[in-house]
């Protein structure tokens, strides 16, 4: 659903926020996970996704993002809880990194479209 939200934009959009998001979520794992663990899986990606659905009404201040943003917050607040340490063998680095590579998309691909 949050990929489908991002591919409203458009593909060259969808690619562009896609590809932040894993290699946001890639390094930060490489950087910071412990050594000799295995890291499988595109849930960095999935919180992209979220980041940049979240924040780009504040860079667009587009009123159909903003309410998005505040809806995807009040149905999918919890996800954020994914973003701090806890379960064991869930890669939090993961989603971390994929969160900032979002937010770094919303904020490179979405600044030119101010209307303010």
């Amino acid at each position: 659903m949050l990929g489908f939200l991002v591919l409203l934009e458009g593909m060259i959009r969808w690619f562009n926020v896609t590809m932040m998001s894993t290699l946001g979520s890639g390094l930060t794992v490489w950087l910071f996970s412990a050594p000799n663990t295995l890291t499988v899986g595109a849930s960095g990606v999935v919180f992209g996704y979220l980041a940049y659905v979240s924040a780009r009404g504040f860079f667009t201040r587009n009123p159909t993002h903003i309410a998005v943003g505040v809806g995807l917050f009040f149905f999918a607040g919890s996800m954020w809880l994914g973003l701090l340490p806890g379960a064991s063998g869930v890669s939090w680095q993961g989603h971390l990194g994929g969160a900032l590579g979002g937010l770094l998309a919303a904020r490179m691909l979405t600044s030119s479209h101010r209307t303010w």
